[in-house]
């Protein structure tokens, strides 16, 4: 399925949103919300919480297929849904789970002010590897801006705070997918950011992005997207034939992978490729 252009942002509430606005905002409108005299009795809390969560869950999963299938303005209202539930439901992770998957489609699409105002809406005791997946993509919003103070600051978080976790394996199914390949992949990312929007290379992004696409990891996507960068930026270096090492690995990485962002990343690869050596 080929990608689509997303529209501008819609508005999916009436009232007063959050500093920002946007299609995150927390209010709902009314079209959304059970009128009030509804004669029907409220379900038990316990049955309400489990409905909520499981909402949660199908919206983000429904959401996140439909982002990295390039149906961007189908994502969204999903992912509203997916965040309106889960702040019912009462989970800050799950709600981070939520938050962070619609912060990338916002920094994929390069609204990195939506991206920041999603992060915004997580608070609450979060597992160690939750917070250093929300530290990596605040640094990737920060980095999309150019304030490498405050992308610096995140980095930092994220790694120092990923050293924490003694037992990956430990909560929910979805927080196991949180390795210390994806958070190198995530913090690479970040820098890679970093250095297309200041015009710089960190000193930093090769050993991130090389540590993620070396990682001995069954994540076939994160493995490509790692490695996919690290060509780009080697073919940005001038090391080509390492690039082209890399680039041969991404490409069949890829077929095993179906994803717009993953094919993004390849064209910005391949333009690196043909494209002279520089930054």
């Amino acid at each position: 399925m080929s990608p689509r252009s997303p529209s501008a942002p819609p508005c999916w509430s009436t009232g007063t949103a959050p500093a920002g606005g946007g299609p995150y905002a927390t209010s709902r409108c009314a079209s959304c919300t059970p009128p009030s005299t509804s004669p029907r009795r409220p379900p038990p809390p316990a049955v309400r919480g489990a409905l909520l969560g499981a909402i949660a869950r199908l919206a983000n999963l429904t959401a996140w297929s439909s982002f990295d299938a390039g149906l961007y303005d189908e994502a969204r209202p999903l992912f509203q849904l997916g965040l309106t539930a889960g702040r019912g439901h009462g989970d800050p992770g799950l709600l981070c789970h939520l938050a962070t998957n619609a912060a990338r489609q916002e920094i994929h699409l390069r609204h990195p002010d939506q991206a920041l105002l999603l992060a915004e809406q997580v608070d609450g005791r979060l597992p160690a590897a939750t917070r250093a997946m929300l530290a990596a993509v605040r640094a990737q919003a920060h980095a999309l801006t150019g304030d490498e103070r405050q992308a610096a600051r995140h980095l930092l978080a994220a790694e120092r705070t990923y050293e924490r976790v003694t037992d990956p394996a430990a909560g929910p199914a979805w927080t196991q997918t949180i390795t210390a390949a994806k958070v190198g992949s995530d913090t690479g990312f970040a820098l890679y950011l970093l250095s297309a929007t200041t015009g710089r290379l960190h000193p930093q992004v090769v050993a991130d992005l090389r540590r993620a696409a070396d990682a001995d990891t069954t994540q076939a996507r994160v493995r490509a997207m790692a490695t996919a960068r690290l060509a780009t930026v080697l073919y940005r270096q001038g090391e080509r034939t390492e690039a082209d090492h890399h680039a041969a690995q991404a490409t069949a990485l890829a077929a095993t992978v179906g994803s717009t962002r993953l094919t993004s990343a390849l064209t910005d690869m391949h333009h690196a490729a043909s494209a002279p050596a520089a930054w």
